[in-house]
């Protein structure tokens, strides 16, 4: 559980920091093509100017000469860390030139994964007739920019996509396997980044950033040719290299950016597509600030927390109590003293600032999944802000921390964000947010770091390409445009500014669902499939038009031993020996001694044989052991079910019906002692044989342990 909650929170940081912030070998075969620059393109060294050695591409030459279309398969490089089918799950990589705009480029390697179209499990040849394989494939286009596609792998190898077709991840230039140029990122001068105050935070981040800059630019790394446009044209080349004519395109997020810019690049080699969690590829849009989306998701949740009849008398003013604690936190931020990962904090001691106390909240809203519990989660974060619990806090400094940064090449994220002029409109969106919305607002940073963004960007030779190039162009292939209602980074009014642009497209919204609902729903794989069928056809909308509002959960179990459990365990276990002790004693005998007396009346019945008289002990023995049993049970599937709802919620708190079965814990010790005082009883006034006499006998001991074992742990009784 702990890995998992790890992965959770950071996610949540790196929500909040972005917001500033097997083939087979194949020959070379000749381009299906030609392909001419449309626009002048001037190349420019590491300083920004024109260089001899980089000569630039005429906008009559093809821009894709330097491209070898060479396949090497290989094992898949998250070998062991991903739980896939190797059968149906492949790994190659293609060589593209890094800037194709310049002559002599150096080529880098792309990381490709194929996910092969399998007879799902579930298929009935009676009902569903013959499975067959369709011969045109998806392409996905990831997002981010800058996730890795291992995530993509474990998310889509079950996805009904590929129950016909097979699904191609081409992971982009400069993410993860593809040549990641700073795969070390966040894990630079730790010291330098524990810092006391949210601008020197802020400040923190852009050197780290600087640093990436300046060692991938020592290394011969063109920075400039990390951009949507050349992603597009790694997505053409790829298709070229693998023989395809055509194939169906599918982008989510930053993959919707990657689509446009591939559905002009080529138009001629896309079959159908599927853009989902709309961003538009012109920056002029204004896309950046994230205070006007939290917003709005936060009043959707409201309106329907207002229309539930508990949500709105457990919850009635979650919105305005989050940004209590946001204000809170910025005036005084929460200072840990005892961090628990020394390597990440070296000085000890941890700083939680703003950001992340409004970023746990906003990361929730990109599942649907987790908008039943999301009111109790804001709920309880609020109060935990408001009794300064430190305990809770200092949990979130074992959040695990890789070169990756949860998943996420912020290398690449930044060049892309520079290369593409996203930088340009951070200024203006931060403003506005400030102007719109004072509190959400504060998550973007201060107004001074865009300025400094765009300075660095210019200072590495990244000054934002021409704005020709992400211009709006009409686009005539059959495409779906898909929205979550309720997405808080991607919302529909983005998918509304992009549609004039398209003379052959479908607006599909999912009323409830956050960010990329063709991904996360259930019915969205044959919502796929049967688009991807027939493009042309009539569209089944049902998936989206069938969706059910959240039913949302009431108070939580807010009692914090778990925690600290957690915690302790990652601090220092000894301390918990005996706590564990008594946990894992009453863990093993009871769910027998249940069993055991569960069974041994039906078998006397059996044998027709009564038994020996216990004067109520054997009774008081069978109800410890259930109540014992049941607790045990019933503690483990909260914390199951409580992850389940949401990753995220574990560090507020406990399903509230959790309770339930603390109080059968500390009942199961009551009934032991008497399970106990009554074996006593029976045995000074008759003989019980020594086997009955010690089954009672350590059945009522641990009812007793685990009362203990709850009470040494701190489990209480508050919701």
């Amino acid at each position: 559980m702990r890995s998992v909650f790890n992965k959770a929170v950071a996610s949540a940081i790196v929500a909040a920091w972005l917001a500033h912030s097997g083939a087979a070998a194949l020959a070379q075969p000749a381009p299906d093509d030609d392909q001419t620059a449309e626009t002048p393109v001037e190349a420019a060294d590491d300083n920004g100017t024109a260089s001899d050695a980089d000569a630039i591409v005429s906008m009559s030459a093809d821009l894709f000469a330097q491209d070898t279309y060479q396949i090497t398969p290989m094992v898949c490089p998250f070998k062991g860390a991903v739980d896939y089918d190797d059968e149906h799950t492949s790994c190659f990589r293609i060589g593209v030139p890094e800037n194709r705009e310049r002559e002599l480029s150096r080529t880098i390697q792309l990381n490709v994964v194929k996910l092969a179209a399998r007879e799902p499990e579930d298929w009935d040849v009676e009902e569903d007739g013959d499975w067959s394989r369709r011969d045109d494939p998806i392409i996905y286009l990831s997002g981010g920019p800058g996730a890795v596609a291992s995530g993509y792998v474990e998310r889509l190898k079950d996805h009904g996509a590929r129950d016909h077709r097979d699904l191609y991840i081409l992971e982009q230039r400069g993410i993860g396997f593809s040549d990641d140029f700073c795969p070390e990122y966040s894990n630079v001068d730790p010291a330098g980044q524990n810092v006391t105050t949210y601008d020197d935070a802020v400040r923190a981040g852009l050197e780290v950033l600087e640093t990436c800059f300046q060692r991938a630019q020592d290394a011969g790394v063109d920075l400039a040719g990390y951009s949507t446009i050349e992603n597009a044209r790694d997505v053409k080349a790829l298709r070229r290299a693998l023989g395809y004519d055509e194939w169906n395109i599918w982008g989510i997020s930053y993959g919707s950016v990657l689509g446009q810019a591939y559905l002009h690049e080529d138009p001629q080699g896309i079959r159908a597509a599927v853009i989902d969690a709309i961003v538009p590829i012109d920056p002029a849009i204004n896309f950046q600030g994230i205070a006007r989306y939290y917003q709005r998701v936060l009043t959707i949740l409201s309106d329907l927390c207002a229309e539930d009849a508990s949500c709105a008398a457990n919850f009635p003013d979650f919105e305005g109590r989050l940004k209590q604690a946001i204000t809170t936190v910025e005036a005084d931020p929460i200072r840990v003293a005892n961090a628990l990962d020394q390597e990440l904090f070296p000085s000890g001691e941890a700083t939680i600032f703003l950001d992340i106390i409004a970023g746990l909240p906003f990361i929730q809203f990109y599942e649907q999944d987790n908008y039943a519990t999301l009111p109790a989660l804001i709920d309880g974060l609020a109060s935990i802000v408001e009794e300064r619990d430190h305990e809770r806090f200092r949990l979130l400094t074992s959040a695990e921390s890789t070169g990756g940064f949860v998943g996420i090449s912020l290398g690449m994220y930044n060049a892309i964000a520079c290369n593409d002029g996203w930088v340009t409109t951070y200024r203006d969106s931060f403003e506005r947010d400030a102007a719109d919305h004072p509190v959400l607002s504060l998550i973007n940073g201060p107004i001074w770091s865009a300025d400094e963004t765009v300075a660095l960007c210019e200072k590495y030779g990244m000054a934002p390409r021409d704005a020709a190039d992400y211009a709006p162009r009409r686009i005539d292939t059959r495409t779906i445009i898909a929205e979550g209602a309720m997405d808080p980074i991607t919302p529909p009014p983005f998918a509304e500014a992009i549609l004039p642009n398209f003379s052959n497209a479908t607006y599909v919204e999912w009323p409830y669902a956050g960010h990329g609902p063709t991904r996360s729903m259930d019915c969205a794989g044959d919502f796929l499939t049967a688009f991807f069928d027939d493009p042309n056809g009539d569209l089944d909308t049902s998936c989206a038009d069938d969706m059910e509002r959240p039913n949302f959960a009431g108070p939580l179990y807010r009692d914090d031993a778990l925690l600290r459990i957690l915690a302790q365990l990652e601090d220092d276990p000894k301390p918990l020996a005996a706590t564990l002790s008594l946990l894992g004693f009453a863990a093993f005998a009871l769910p027998f001694a249940f069993l055991i007396y569960t069974v041994a009346p039906l078998a006397r019945l059996i044998n027709r044989n009564g038994g020996d008289p216990s004067g109520g002990a054997r009774f008081m023995a069978w109800l410890t052991a259930l109540l014992g049993a049941g607790s045990i049970a019933g503690l483990g599937y909260a914390a199951y079910a409580t992850i389940e709802a949401s990753e995220l919620l574990v560090f507020v708190g406990l399903l509230g019906w959790a309770q339930w079965a603390v109080i059968a814990g500390y009942a199961s010790g009551l009934t032991g002692l008497i399970a106990l005082l009554l074996t006593v009883r029976t045995r000074m006034s008759r003989y019980l044989p020594i086997g009955a006499l010690l089954g009672l006998a350590l059945t009522g001991l641990a009812g007793a342990a685990l009362a203990a074992g709850l009470g040494l742990a701190g489990f209480g009784f508050s919701v």
